[in-house]
C-alpha cells in the first residue's frame, strides 16, 4: 500500500509539497519484522559506542577529532572539501583558512552552540536551537547570501523537488518540533531517523539544510541520552551511500517509503557506531603504549607529570605548535619546548622539514588513525 506523505500546493508555476505532520500515518509506522532487528543491532552498537567512550578517562580529549570527522563527512556530501589536518592548523597559521575549511569549522561550532542550548540553558529541541545553529554554521564562508539564522523568505526547487512556500515553514517547523518533543510512541533513535527526513522535506533554509538536518541526528542522540555525547559520525555512513541516501529521502515524498528510509537510517547508524567503537579502542591503545612510554624513558624521569599532561594536550591538538602547547600546559615556552624535542626523539611528534619560524608539529600515530578506514563487519 502506498502511504501518502503530504500534498502539493500549486502557487503561480510551482507545485509546491507540503509534507503531513508526523509520525507518518495510513498505514502507522511499525517498528516489526526486518526493521525491529536492524533497530536492535544499531542499538547494541550505539550502546557498545556509548559504553567506550564513558570508559575513556576525559574522553574530552579525543571528542573534538569525532567532530570534526563528522563536519568532514557531512560538508563533503554538500561538495565542500577539506581535510582534518587542514581544520586542525586553521587557528595555527597567519593565513585565512580557504572558504570549505571555514564552513567545516562552522560545523562545529554550530554543534557546540546548538548543545549548550540544550544542555546547558535547558532548552528542548526547537525553533530557537535550529536557527542559531544555523547561523553559526553560515556565519563565515557564505556570506549574507545565506541569511544566516533565519528561515527562508523564497522559493526553492531540490532537484525534482519543490520544498514548502516559505509562508508555511514556520508552522512546518512547530509541528516537527511537537513530534520531537512530545511524541512517545517510538523510540527516540527511531524519532531522530523521521526527523531528519521530515527537516530535509521542509528545507527550512536557503542553504545548509543538509548540515543541519544531519546536525539534529546527533542532537536528539544526545538529548535522549543514548550517547553521552556527541562521538557519533553518521554521516559517514551517508556519504559512503550518498546515492542511496538521497533515493530513500526521495523515496519518502513520492512513495511514502519511512521503512525504507528508516532501514537504511539504522545500517548507517550501525554502520557509524562500530567504526567510531573501533575507532576509539585504537585510540585508547595508543594512548596507553604512549603513555608507558614516557613514564618508563629516563628523559621524563623528572619531569613525568608534564609529560603526561602534554599527551593529554596532543590528543586534543595533533597539530602544535610551542607556544600552544605551553599555554596549555600552564608552563614556560622552554619547558614546552623540552618536551616537544623528547617527543620528536621518541618519534611522538614530527618536525617539519621546510618550516623554520613558528613551526608546528604533527603527532602523526593519532592523525593516521583518524584517518584509517576499517573494514565493517558482514
Amino acid at each position: 500500500m502506498k502511504r501518502i506523505t503530504g500534498e502539493y500546493e500549486k502557487l503561480g508555476t510551482l507545485d509546491y509539497f507540503i509534507p503531513y505532520p508526523l509520525p507518518p500515518q495510513n498505514p502507522n509506522f511499525e517498528l516489526s519484522g526486518d526493521l525491529a532487528l536492524l533497530y536492535g543491532k544499531a542499538m547494541q552498537r550505539l550502546g557498545q559506542l556509548n559504553e567506550m567512550a564513558l570508559r575513556i578517562p576525559n574522553a574530552q580529549r579525543f571528542l573534538k577529532a569525532y567532530i570534526l570527522k563528522e563536519a568532514l563527512l557531512s560538508s563533503a556530501i554538500e561538495g565542500i572539501h577539506t581535510t582534518l589536518i587542514e581544520a586542525f592548523t586553521s587557528h595555527l597559521t597567519q593565513q585565512k583558512p580557504s572558504k570549505d575549511t571555514q564552513l567545516v569549522l562552522n560545523y562545529t561550532k554550530a554543534l557546540d552552540v546548538a548543545l549548550t542550548l540544550i544542555q546547558k540553558e535547558n532548552l528542548p529541541i526547537i525553533s530557537r536551537v535550529f536557527l542559531a545553529a544555523h547561523k553559526a554554521l553560515m556565519q563565515n564562508g557564505e556570506g549574507d547570501k545565506a541569511d544566516p539564522g533565519n528561515y527562508r523568505k523564497q522559493s526553492v526547487r531540490v532537484g525534482q523537488l519543490v520544498p514548502p512556500p516559505a509562508h508555511k515553514v514556520p508552522q512546518l517547523i512547530a509541528e516537527l518540533e511537537q513530534f520531537i518533543n512530545t511524541h512517545e510512541s517510538l523510540p527516540p533513535l527511531i524519532k531522530a531517523g523521521l526527523a531528519h527526513v521530515q527537516f530535509e522535506t521542509i528545507h527550512p533554509f536557503i542553504d545548509g539544510n543538509g548540515r543541519i538536518g544531519r546536525l539534529l541526528i546527533v542532537l536528539m542522540l544526545v538529548d535522549s541520552a543514548l550517547i553521552t555525547t556527541p562521538i557519533l559520525y553518521p554521516s559517514y555512513y551517508f556519504k559512503k551511500n550518498h546515492l542511496e541516501y538521497y533515493q530513500r529521502l526521495d523515496g519518502v515524498r513520492l512513495h511514502g517509503d519511512f521503512e525504507g528510509w528508516i532501514s537504511f537510517y539504522l545500517r548507517g547508524i550501525e554502520a557509524s557506531s562500530f567504526d567510531a567503537y573501533q575507532r576509539a579502542i585504537d585510540i585508547e591503545k595508543l594512548e596507553q603504549q604512549l603513555m608507558l612510554l614516557i613514564q618508563n624513558h629516563k628523559a621524563f624521569s623528572k619531569k613525568q607529570e608534564d609529560a603526561e599532561k602534554a599527551l593529554a594536550i596532543l590528543f586534543q591538538f595533533p597539530i602544535i605548535g610551542i607556544q600552544t602547547l605551553a599555554d596549555n600546559l600552564g608552563k614556560s615556552y622552554n619547558t614546552a619546548s623540552l618536551l616537544i624535542k623528547e617527543f620528536i626523539t621518541l618519534n611522538i611528534l614530527e618536525e617539519p622539514e621546510q618550516q623554520k619560524r613558528n613551526k608546528l608539529f604533527s603527532f602523526n600515530a593519532y592523525l593516521e588513525l583518524l584517518e584509517k578506514e576499517y573494514p565493517q563487519e558482514v
